[in-house]
C-alpha cells in the first residue's frame, strides 16, 4: 500500500493571516506583530499580484554595498555644469533619483519575466549553455 505523506512547513514559515481595514485615504495598518516580524521600516514595497497585493520590507539602496556616486558626478560633469552650487545640486538631485530608477528597473525585469514564454531549462541552457 501506497500512503501519500503529508508535508509539512516548519512552525515558524507557516503563513499568517489578519482580516484588515482599508481607511477612506486608502490607508492599511500593518498589525504590529507582523510589522516586527518583518523588521518593517518606515517604506515598504508594494507588489501587485494577480489576486492581490504582497508587502515586502523596502531593501534601500543605501544598504547595499553599490555606490554609484562617482559614476553620476561623471554624468553630471559630461553634461556641462560647471558652477560649483549647480553640481552639488544637480548631483544630489540624481542621486537621489537612483531608488527610483532601481525599482523601475526591477518592476520591468519582473514583467518581462512574467511574459518569457521559455521555460527554465530553456533559459539555463541559453544562459549557460547547458543541457
Amino acid at each position: 500500500m501506497i500512503v501519500a505523506k503529508e508535508i509539512r512547513e516548519p512552525e515558524d514559515m507557516r503563513k499568517e493571516s489578519r482580516i484588515g481595514r482599508i481607511t477612506s485615504k486608502r490607508q492599511l495598518t500593518i498589525p504590529k506583530d507582523f510589522y516586527e516580524k518583518l523588521n518593517l521600516g518606515k517604506d515598504v514595497e508594494i507588489i501587485l499580484e494577480k489576486d492581490g497585493l504582497k508587502v515586502k520590507r523596502l531593501e534601500k539602496i543605501e544598504e547595499s554595498f553599490d555606490d554609484y556616486s562617482d559614476l553620476v558626478l561623471k554624468s553630471v560633469l559630461e553634461d556641462g555644469f560647471t558652477d560649483k552650487d549647480e553640481i552639488l545640486n544637480e548631483f544630489r538631485a540624481r542621486m537621489n533619483m537612483i531608488p527610483f530608477a532601481v525599482q523601475k528597473l526591477l518592476l520591468e525585469a519582473r514583467e518581462y519575466a512574467e511574459n518569457d514564454p521559455r521555460t527554465s531549462e530553456e533559459l539555463d541552457k541559453e544562459l549557460f549553455g547547458e543541457d
